[in-house]
């Protein structure tokens, strides 16, 4: 305490005070989280979810530090965007996702060797250049160092779809769609053929069997009645990091590229990659098909 302090109170002390509190000041009082403001302001947010901390702090004439400390600490709320969703499911999609989920987890979970019996296939667009996206390009950096700055940039043209297919033992069979061709159901039969006659060749013992499953996503070209029919004459039952930022002159480049990043999996990164069906079938069930 000051030298200044000590002589202002012991004056007061001489002046007949006997209390060492402050006395009374106007403005506002320095702890404003009170219950009753915590429902009013929990109650101001039921009917509009989207309000913002400064629309909160002016209504009810608190400072922003106070209505953040209200909402995260007294309320628990957090304010998140929206999740983005390709089509909002149907109680009926969602039902058959959480059966179809049950099904395979008791599969997998009876007979753990199951995993090494499927295929699966999916569809991706290659770009002679993609972009790094802006996670991939941070780095970290001192306080006081200045920020990187990096032109926005587009992706090319120049693409092509591949298809491939594989197991939880690597890569079967790679199909290049040429530029310009559709895939619609007659074109995907063929996709099939090549696959099916690699497939034979390089998985001979699990070819036999005919214990093995091809799953693929439910497009409408894979759902088609031409190859369904494809899939029940052979017998079927159904169940890009690397190459960011790198730019390709041909179709050639960018498939040696492809093959390239494809021989850097290991066994365990495919094998990881199908355990990760067990995690994503038990996740359907919890959150009941959504």
């Amino acid at each position: 305490m000051s030298r200044t302090s000590v002589y202002r109170w012991h004056k007061r002390f001489q002046d007949g005070r006997e209390e060492m509190r402050d006395d009374e000041r106007c403005g506002r009082e320095r702890d404003v989280r009170t219950p009753e403001l915590v429902e009013k302001i929990y109650n101001f947010l039921d009917e509009d979810r989207r309000v913002s901390i400064q629309t909160i702090s002016t209504q009810f004439g608190v400072g922003v530090a106070t209505v953040h400390r209200i909402l995260h600490e007294d309320l628990n709320m957090c304010k998140i965007c929206a999740k983005f969703v390709p089509r909002v499911l149907s109680d009926e999609q969602k039902e058959r996702r959480v059966g179809d989920s049950r099904e395979m987890v008791e599969l997998i979970t009876s007979n753990p060797s199951a995993l090494g019996s499927l295929v699966t296939c999916d569809e991706s667009w290659i770009y002679c250049y993609d972009p790094e996206t802006k996670r991939q390009s941070s780095q970290w950096k001192h306080f006081d160092s200045s920020r990187l700055k990096k032109a926005r940039q587009t992706k090319s043209t120049g693409k092509l779809m591949m298809i491939p297919f594989f197991d939880s033992k690597g890569i079967i069979y790679i199909h290049w769609v040429p530029s310009g061709q559709t895939v619609n159901k007659e074109y995907y039969v063929e996709v099939l053929r090549g696959f099916r006659k690699r497939f034979r060749r390089n998985r001979p013992e699990l070819f036999k069997s005919g214990r093995w499953h091809l799953q693929h996503d439910n497009a409408p070209v894979h759902n088609s009645i031409l190859v369904t029919n494809f899939l029940t004459e052979m017998g079927v039952k159904t169940l890009k990091e690397n190459l960011r930022d790198s730019r390709f002159e041909d179709a050639e480049e960018m498939k040696g590229a492809v093959t390239r990043v494809l021989d850097t999996f290991t066994l365990e990164d495919y094998e990881g990659a199908f355990k990760k069906w067990l995690e994503r079938y038990n996740k359907c069930i919890e959150v009941g098909g959504s």
